[in-house]
Parts: C-alpha cells; structure tokens; sequence
C-alpha cells in the first residue's frame, strides 16, 4: 500500500471529522496517539506567526510521510497489527496542515491562495514542485523545485528534511541511530585505549562506505577482528551487522551474482541504467560474491545516512591519504566523529607551529536545510573549519551562495569550498608545509 493509499485506509471515523476539510487547525490529539511534535504548544491555540518559518512546515510535513511509511512497513511486516494502528494521522502532519492553514489565510485575500480540500489533496501537493504550491512559501529558490513526494516514495529532499525533524518514531532515524550505537558499541569494546576506539571506530565507518554488501564469510572474517562479546555470547561485530544491514538467506553454499555499481557500488536491480545514487556516474556490473549460507546488503537508511553521503568523504579521505606524511596528517573522523576529517600541515619553519584544518564533508540537496542542521563541534581545535560539497551539487544554481547566506547568523568561523576547490587549497598549504626542500 502507498504512503497516498494509508491516507484513503484510515477509518473515516477518527480522521475526516476533524481532520479532512477542517475549517481550522485546531483539533487536538493525545501524545499516546501521534507523534510529538516541534511546536512548544502543540494542540493549544496557533499563532500565525509561527507560519512565518516555512522550513519548518516543510520538516513536518516530511518527518510525517516518513512515520506514515514505517506504520504501513510494520503493519505489513507484522510487527504491528493492523487493530494496532491509531487510525490517525501523524501529529506532525496535523501541525504541518495548520501552518499552512494560517499561510493560507493570511495570502488569501490578496493573492487567492487556495486550501487543500482535504489531506488527500495535500498528498497530491506533496507530488508537486514547492514552488507550484497554491499557498506561496518564503523558500530558498534552489529549494522551489523540489518535491516531497517522488510517485509513492519519498524523495532526496524529504528523506533530508526528515531526518533535521528527528521524530523518534521515524524508520530511517532510527536505523540511523541504532546503526550508529552499535557502531560505537563494538569500537569501544574491542578498544583497549581510546586510540584503539578511534581506529575501531575509523574502520567501522569506512565499511559502511566501502561494503554495502557483505557475505556470510565476510562477517565472519571481521568477527575475528572485532571478537569481543557480550553476557550472551553474542559478539558486537554481529550486533552492528544486523542493525546497519539486511540479511538473505540462500539456499545451498556457493557463488551467487549480483548486479552493482562500478562506482559507488550499491546494488542495483538487474537491467537497471544507474543505481539512483546522487552525484554518481557508474555503471551496473555484474557482481559475484561467495556465501555459506547468506549474504547481508545496507538498509536502507544506512544507505541513506552512511553510505551514500560517506562517498564524499570516502574520497576525500583517499585524496589527502596520497599526500607526502611529512606535509600534512590527515585524522579520519577525529573524536569518534566530530568532524569528518583533520588535517594538520608541518610547520613552515623548524621550531614553528604547525596547521590544523577540520572538515566536514556535506552532500545535501538543500543547502538552506544543511545551514539549518550544521553545528559546529569545539573538540577539534582548528585555524580553518571548513565545509565540503560534492561536485554534483554545483548544478543547484547559486547552491553555494545559498548555503553561505544560510549559515551567516547560525554560525562563524566556518567556511564553505567545493570537492575541487578543497583539494587544490589542500595541495597549495602542503606543498609549503615542512619549510624548504
């Protein structure tokens, strides 16, 4: 069933009355019934003003789609009963619906903005450029021509705009923090001294970049690497596996094909002409892999939220790993994570201090929800802070103007340079690293 289709199988009795149609927004819901929501007064009166920052209509509204997926997925999977559903729509939605509602009345008289008949009618908006939407909304113009809503799946951006919500409800939020505890568990237990925690950690990450597909015989291999278990005998290699990836049992020991890209080398379904990834140009391959009895593939939101934006820095990392040691020192992920890379150049001169650059590489379809979603981390000291976009991302016109603008008043120090842009200043700073040659 579609996200569109869960709208229409909710039971008219708990919806439409005060939900489809409404004259106002302001029907109230039990916390025990939807998600919380990020308004500080949900289900009190609405102040038009808080329509004033349309972003975070657009979060909501994502962050519900997302919730409203993951019911029907359990509720298909059996992990929740049909009788189990609340029958109502996400809180999230409910407050996203009376923004707009406020936005609507406030433009109605002098641009004829219009009012979604009925929630099904707002689905159909979603299917729709942002910027189309009968209600006019104050959004970056880069962000204008997304939709939320590709067909019955959720599109780059909504995924994005989700995950800034952090509704703890949401699959893909989940995955991503149970992927990411897991990851952390099995570092620190396999890690006598914090240095072997930040090399577990660094090896860990670089899996989740290089590996979205493992064998049965690959598990095994790093469970002898990471070895350590807990009260149950179960080791925490195995734990993260099972949160980060997806098991598929096969019938009898031996080789199995599978179709991959060459570039980025995700999955794909035979006969398809990419693999979907953004920014990526590789081909499908045919791809053989060696099993005992399974093999395990990323889920998709460790997809999401690893791997795919893990390319970048994955490259990056490759690059400044090429450049003479006694010219700069790159540290992957420094303090398990806060930031994506640091760089620290030779003193130009005997008896002087050395250069540190934190970096962190970004690959997101808005820059206007990366700004609102960057914080800037104080663990690693640095002389340059430094955020990275992909190459791909250029093609977004004025998308690193917009993210420049963004960040001004959020936060300083912090700069924002392209993949190649990076690397050429990379190259520059080293080659007068270490003094004369």
């Amino acid at each position: 069933m579609s996200i569109a289709q869960e709208v229409g199988a909710l039971p008219a009795g708990r919806v439409h009355p005060q939900s489809v149609g409404a004259s106002s927004p302001t029907d109230c819901l039990s916390p025990d019934d939807v998600a919380e929501s990020r308004d500080p007064n949900p289900g009190r009166e609405w102040d038009p003003q808080s329509t004033a920052d349309d972003y975070m209509t657009v979060e909501l509204l994502c962050a519900a789609l997302a919730r409203i997926r993951l019911d029907r997925q359990q509720a298909d999977s059996g992990q929740l009963r049909s009788a189990e559903l609340s029958g109502l729509l996400p809180r999230a939605w409910r407050d996203a619906r009376g923004r707009l509602w406020w936005k609507a009345q406030a433009q109605a008289q002098a641009l004829g903005s219009e009012w979604p008949g009925d929630d099904l009618e707002l689905f159909d908006w979603c299917r729709r450029p942002l910027g189309s939407w009968p209600v006019r909304l104050s959004l970056a113009d880069g962000d204008l021509d997304a939709v939320l809503l590709e067909g019955d799946e959720l599109s780059e951006f909504a995924e994005q705009a989700a995950d800034l919500v952090r509704h703890a409800d949401v699959e893909a939020e989940l995955v991503q923090n149970e992927t990411f505890a897991a990851l952390m568990s099995c570092a620190r237990m396999n890690g006598a001294d914090e240095q072997a925690v930040q090399r577990n950690y660094c090896c860990l990450r670089r899996l989740l970049i290089d590996r979205p597909v493992l064998s049965d015989r690959d598990v095994q291999a790093l469970t002898r690497e990471f070895p350590k278990t807990d009260a149950d005998s179960d080791s925490f290699l195995a734990k993260f596996v099972r949160t980060a990836y997806v098991l598929h049992p096969v019938e009898s020991p031996g080789k199995i094909r599978l179709w991959r890209c060459r570039k980025c080398r995700n999955t794909v379904d035979e006969g398809a002409a990419s693999c979907g990834t953004p920014g990526c140009e590789g081909e499908p391959e045919r791809y053989e892999l060696t099993c005992l009895g399974g093999y395990w593939t990323q889920h998709r939101a460790t997809r999401q939220f690893f791997h795919d934006p893990g390319l970048l820095e994955g490259r990056l990392l490759d690059r400044l790993a090429e450049l003479p040691p006694d010219q700069v020192r790159t540290e992957p992920w420094p303090c398990l994570d806060a930031w994506d890379g640091a760089l620290t150049f030779e003193p130009l001169s005997p008896g002087g201090e050395g250069e540190c650059w934190a970096i962190d590489a970004k690959d997101c379809a808005s820059p206007t929800l990366l700004a609102r979603g960057f914080r800037i981390d104080l663990r690693v000291s640095a002389r340059r802070r430094i955020i990275v976009v992909p190459m791909h991302r250029l093609k977004t016109p004025g998308y690193l103007a917009d993210l420049e603008r963004e960040l001004q008043g959020r936060v300083t120090g912090v700069e924002v340079l392209d993949e190649k842009a990076f690397l050429r200043q990379v190259a520059v700073r080293a080659s007068r690293a270490g003094g004369t040659r």
